[in-house]
């Protein structure tokens, strides 16, 4: 068991007295990951507006408290252990939608899900994609999202950032250095940058059209993901070209695999499920085996798309 944090009670006294902020002790992440597993957090607070974020960053950093910020979670496993230091869950929601211009500006925090239905409820079309990516915008930026054909680099515009010495920026889209699930936040130039909020560009659209496109997407996710079961999405990047990591996981017979409570899934390899009293580390040795077998099989190394977050990991 990883040591607790000890400023954390020094910690919880001045976020509640400087920021007005509730910290929860020892709270346990496996209720805000999707996979649905991982220890505690040795501190958690729960922002709802960019302000308040923008506080806790800044105060964190300056008492060099261990900060991570979590969004929806979904691309991230939490380890047994938990996580060391203060933990952010972001829910800062806000979103502004200009019908005029077709530009939705919003906050980190809000679901994608969301940003889908917003622009779908404006007329607004270009974003339909974005209602199967399952985590925050902050999160879809970070890791250049996309799926269905759409990717966040076609329609984001620029990002409102925190930069490691405290001041703001915005930063155009030719700033983000985006590419297949890689981004400068993932890199050493914007190492320490947190994101606050982000500008999508759109166009006007038929709403019918925009609807049924939603409902499609919505019906292909139930035909070809398992949907419903605790998972982190998918585990690995397509390889270069035409390879698909999910392909080349069942070629190499490992569809239905279990350790423990988890269990590679049968109607789609490159998920990893929680069918259970799943652990950490029984996904951990899941993905380990996939990227051994692939590489073993196909002379593929396959390339981690999940975060394990916490204990020896981060």
């Amino acid at each position: 068991m990883t040591p607790r944090w000890h400023e954390r009670d020094e910690a919880a006294r001045e976020l509640e007295r400087r920021l007005g902020v509730r910290a929860e002790r020892d709270k346990s992440l496996a209720e805000h990951t999707t996979m649905r597993v991982g220890g505690p957090a040795d501190l958690l607070v729960t922002i709802r507006d960019r302000f308040t974020l923008r506080g806790v960053v800044r105060l964190a950093r300056g008492r060099s408290w261990p900060l991570t910020i979590l969004g929806r979670g979904s691309n991230v496993v939490v380890d047994d252990d938990g996580v060391h230091g203060l933990v952010v869950l972001n829910r800062s929601g806000g979103a502004v939608v200009d019908a005029d211009t077709a530009v939705i500006t919003a906050d980190s925090g809000l679901s994608m899900a969301k940003l889908a239905t917003l622009a779908a409820e404006a007329g607004l079309t270009g974003a339909e994609f974005t209602l199967a990516i399952p985590g925050n915008v902050g999160g879809a930026v970070w890791a250049s999202a996309g799926a269905h054909g759409g990717e966040i680099s076609e329609i984001v515009q620029s990002v409102a950032v925190l930069r490691a010495d405290g001041s703001e920026e915005v930063l155009p889209r030719e700033a983000l250095a985006l590419s297949y699930r890689d981004s400068r936040f993932k890199r050493e130039a914007g190492r320490g940058e947190v994101i606050l909020g982000a500008e999508f560009q759109l166009q006007r659209g038929e709403p019918d059209r925009i609807r049924a496109r939603l409902d499609e997407i919505r019906r292909w996710r139930r035909e070809h993901q398992p949907l419903g079961i605790p998972s982190a999405g998918s585990v690995f990047r397509n390889p270069p070209g035409d390879r698909s990591a999910g392909a080349l996981i069942e070629a190499a017979g490992l569809k239905g695999r279990r350790i423990g409570g988890a269990e590679i899934s049968t109607m789609h390899a490159n998920w990893i499920l929680n069918r259970g009293g799943a652990t950490a580390a029984d996904v951990r040795a899941l993905h380990d085996l996939s990227r051994a077998e692939v590489e073993r099989t196909a002379g593929i190394t396959l390339e981690t798309e999940i975060v394990f977050l916490g204990g020896e990991s981060g």
